[in-house]
């Protein structure tokens, strides 16, 4: 009897152990568990497409950094019922923990709802964060007025409304960043939603072009539009690079001919003279035999 309950007790401690050791791993692994920092903006490119621009981080450390391949889910939500949610579709953030989720067009209206969700993984907590936003309209164009160039920009509701009061970016794209036009950082809309910004003379582009970019960035109703013009009354671009010239500065296909040839001569020049020495030894050499 003794015995029969001493290995009772053996064989219960024996299946607690093993317990132990498989859901112990399991409640540290979810301990473990790392919370990540989730951001989504709303972009809107005129005439192109709407986007979400999705940023994860974690902090390590070394500080924030990226989570990368990270699977997110993509829901757009209905806004008379906050809880019923369509799934539109999934995104991997890249090794910069960033991603790119183009909004199906059947799914841009006036007024959305979208969240970004991460569910189920086993190195991040479940992570949601949702964007609400009001869809506008930027229509850009410019106008000559007293013989000066404008960038009228007219900030509408989709339903044709102008919207006041809203800061507008304008700005000439260049390869590393936008130059800003105008004397002020951003302009107000007025009541008819429009601001008129002057294009200062002499601005360069290639062949005559310049790309105008006017923003609305950031808003918290509107999320960030934006909307180009191309005009062609720009200074052309004159190309003075010597690169594809034969000069000290170019690449080696381009090397200056007087390059090729002193230096070829001076080798075969100081390769003679080593040669001529060499012969006069030999023949020093044979005659004292």
């Amino acid at each position: 009897m003794i015995r029969s309950a001493i290995t009772y007790c053996k064989t219960s401690l024996l299946i607690l152990m093993i317990s132990l050791c498989f859901f112990g791993n399991d409640v540290y692994s979810q301990e473990d568990k790392k919370d990540i920092s989730l951001s989504v903006q709303y972009v809107k490119i005129m005439k192109e497409n709407s986007f979400l621009k999705i940023s994860a981080k974690y902090k390590g450390k070394d500080g924030f950094e990226p989570c990368a391949n990270l699977n997110f889910i993509v829901s757009k939500i209905d806004t008379n019922d906050v809880e019923a949610a369509i799934k539109i579709g999934l995104i991997k953030t890249n090794k910069e923990g960033k991603a790119k989720f183009i909004i199906p067009l059947k799914h841009i209206t006036p007024s959305a709802s979208f969240s970004v969700i991460l569910e189920n993984d086993k190195n991040f907590e479940d992570a949601e964060e949702i964007v609400t936003i009001t869809n506008v309209n930027i229509e850009t164009s410019v106008e000559k007025i007293d013989s000066v160039y404008n960038i009228k920009a007219r900030l509408v509701s989709n339903t044709d409304e102008p919207i006041a009061e809203e800061s507008l970016k304008v700005g000439l794209k260049r390869l590393f960043g936008n130059l800003g036009i105008g004397e002020e950082e951003s302009y107000a809309t007025d009541e008819d939603g429009v601001i008129l910004v002057p294009i200062e003379k002499g601005l360069t582009g290639i062949n005559g072009k310049l790309n105008f970019q006017v923003a609305l960035e950031e808003s918290d109703t509107y999320g960030t539009v934006i909307d180009n013009v191309t005009v062609d009354f720009g200074v052309p671009i004159v190309d003075e690079s010597s690169f594809n010239e034969r000069t000290m500065w170019s690449p080696p296909t381009k090397t200056p001919i007087f390059l090729w040839i002193i230096p070829n001569i001076l080798l075969i020049g100081i390769w003679s003279i080593l040669l001529l020495l060499v012969l006069n030894l030999f023949k020093i050499y044979k005659s004292k035999k």
